[in-house]
């Protein structure tokens, strides 16, 4: 009986990557990929405004994609970049089933669930961009949220959970450009010579600003909780706002743009050389 669930889900595994790899979905989820990478260039972009006293529009990842919206041909752009969303949510999904084969134990059970929650990050951007074309604001902004999870029974303290959550996140993300782990999803020939010298500063300085920002959020989510202050709360727009209000803020501002702008470029060109993401 053993053997044969044993069996089975070798079975699953192994369709699940013969699907991962086939060209009509692979393809597609590069193009998800490097749209990722587009939407935090326009974040840094965003961010870069905001700091020098030119606020345009919200900066995050939705008011990224309705910068593309307002672009010639933005609305077909937008199309585009949900199917690749919509693809790489699903390439994931295969990862998260029998994905991470390089892994042993624990640590490919840790990537598949990576690999799970990829899925509904993914997927979430892919229904945002066809929100923002259709002229769908696409919700209430996330302090509300925040809000309406405050109410609910035991809320501050989930408020507080999710601020950890999201804080460890932007600590493994740091991890992962200070230890170089990011070169676990490139091909060898990715980083190899001048080109690695270009991958490595730009996987390092946006990887790194990308976890400090998250933490942020997450301590503005955190410091919600237990202040029962739902106002407090956020998400990048309102944590770049705070930043660009601290001491030297406009150019620590600058800074973070400066990072999200390495690592929107880091995933344009990892669309090309991806093993495994």
């Amino acid at each position: 009986m053993v053997a044969q669930g044993g069996t089975t889900q070798s079975s699953a595994g192994s369709k699940a990557r013969d699907a991962r790899d086939h060209p009509a979905l692979e393809w597609p989820a590069r193009l998800g990929v490097a749209a990722y990478g587009v939407v935090y260039v326009l974040v840094a972009w965003l961010a870069a405004q905001l700091a020098l006293g030119d606020r345009a529009g919200s900066v995050s990842g939705k008011g990224a994609l309705q910068e593309i919206a307002q672009q010639p041909l933005g609305a077909v752009a937008l199309w585009i970049a949900a199917a690749g969303f919509a693809a790489l949510s699903v390439y994931e999904v295969f990862q998260a089933i029998g994905g991470h084969r390089d892994r042993d134990g624990a640590r490919r059970w840790l990537s598949r669930s990576g690999s799970a929650g990829r899925v509904v990050f993914f997927g979430a951007f892919a229904v945002l961009s066809v929100q923002v074309v259709v002229g769908d604001s696409g919700g209430r902004a996330t302090d509300s949220y925040t809000a309406q999870l405050m109410q609910m029974p035991m809320g501050p303290a989930l408020v507080v959970a999710a601020g950890l959550v999201v804080i460890g996140f932007g600590i493994h993300s740091a991890v992962k450009g200070v230890t170089d782990r990011w070169q676990r999803e490139l091909e060898a020939q990715a980083h190899s010579g001048d080109t690695g010298t270009a991958f490595a500063v730009l996987a390092r300085v946006g990887f790194v600003t990308r976890g400090v920002a998250f933490v942020v959020i997450g301590g503005l989510l955190g410091w919600a909780g237990l202040t029962h202050d739902a106002d407090k709360s956020g998400g990048l727009d309102q944590a770049l706002l705070r930043l660009k209000d601290a001491p030297l803020g406009p150019a620590l501002l600058l800074a973070v743009a400066a990072g999200f702008a390495c690592y929107g470029c880091y995933n344009v060109v990892k669309a090309w050389y991806l093993r495994e993401w």
